[in-house]
């Protein structure tokens, strides 16, 4: 989700605070902020009651994005391609997989953009989008060949982020998921 603009007076979550905090952390890794800076910025971030209040103590703290702000590709060939945590999520991506898996976890990554574009290619391969909930999933264009594309999230809400996938899969698989629940008898269980 995204901390640039929310609905004013929007009460904020513990994920969403979670998330700036995260932002704020990469900024002082990245030498943005010195240890005083870093203190003061993580105490109104984890004392912010609202969204508003979260965007204003993370406002001059755009994460640095590696590449192109606007666009990456991905490309996995006998191999596997992950982008999972807070990473910066740029508003057009490419998928491309050959014989391989990519996963693309959006739950806790920073979204400046209220539509993705994601070009998802998977040849003998799969491809799998992990997203919060409340997030719209658009797979009509996925062109396929003895393959499958599945959008196994739950209904959106309004005003969250749209995921728009598009490309083909030749014998391969595209999954739009939900993160899936850890169970207290399988603590290590991941996304």
């Amino acid at each position: 989700m995204s901390l640039e603009q929310p609905p004013p007076g929007q009460r904020a979550s513990d994920n969403d605070r979670e998330r700036a905090a995260a932002v704020v952390q990469e900024a002082h890794t990245d030498g943005r902020l010195d240890f005083q800076e870093l203190d003061e910025r993580l105490t109104q971030v984890y004392s912010a009651k609202t969204q508003v209040e979260l965007r204003n103590a993370t406002a001059d703290l755009v994460p640095v994005a590696h590449g192109s702000a606007a666009e990456l590709t991905l490309r996995a060939k006998h191999s596997a391609q992950k982008r999972e945590g807070a990473w910066t999520v740029p508003e057009r991506m490419t998928a491309i997989a050959e014989h391989s898996s990519v996963k693309l976890d959006f739950t806790d990554a920073v979204v400046h953009w209220s539509v993705i574009h994601v070009d998802a290619h998977a040849k003998h391969s799969s491809v799998v989008m992990v997203i919060p909930a409340g997030w719209s999933v658009d797979i009509d264009q996925v062109d396929m060949v003895h393959s499958s594309a599945k959008n196994k999230a739950g209904p959106p809400r309004s005003g969250g982020v749209r995921l728009h996938v598009t490309g083909q899969a030749r014998h391969g698989s595209i999954v739009i998921r939900h993160p899936r629940k850890r169970h207290w008898w399988w603590p290590w269980y991941r996304k």
